[in-house]
């Protein structure tokens, strides 16, 4: 069985293909230049907290060592890929980057403290992710 598609279906094709090429190329510029986030973005010596981002690593917060924090009394303030931007770190947290040079420890509001060895990127342990309440760094 052969299918045949007329004039006017093969030019729609045409037309609709380019229109999504264009589209691609014009917004395919806004991303390419974004500014360094996740890992490399927590300075170095500080513990990182991240927003829960469906992108990666989305707006976050940064502390130095040596403090007890209520995570309730800090927002995401630096960009990162904007998801999260300005919402409280408290409950919002999915991610960590310590870069302290010692253990740091997350006690989550179900009465759980989680620990983040030195050098540790990547989820919060099942406990905090998301639960996050005070911050030991």
């Amino acid at each position: 069985m052969r299918i045949r598609f007329g004039r006017r279906t093969g030019k729609l094709a045409i037309v609709g293909t380019l229109t999504v090429a264009a589209l691609s190329l014009a917004t395919g510029g806004a991303f390419a230049a974004t500014p360094p986030t996740g890992a490399e973005a927590c300075p170095s010596g500080n513990v990182c907290l991240y927003f829960n981002s469906p992108n990666g690593w989305g707006a976050w917060e940064d502390w130095s060592p040596g403090q007890s924090l209520s995570l309730s009394d800090f927002t995401f303030a630096h960009w990162g890929n904007g998801s999260g931007y300005g919402q409280t770190v408290y409950d919002n947290a999915a991610s960590i980057v310590n870069n302290t040079g010692h253990t740091v420890v997350i006690e989550s509001d179900l009465g759980h403290d989680d620990y983040y060895d030195a050098g540790y990127a990547g989820s919060l342990y099942s406990f905090t992710y998301n639960h996050d309440a005070l911050l030991y760094c």
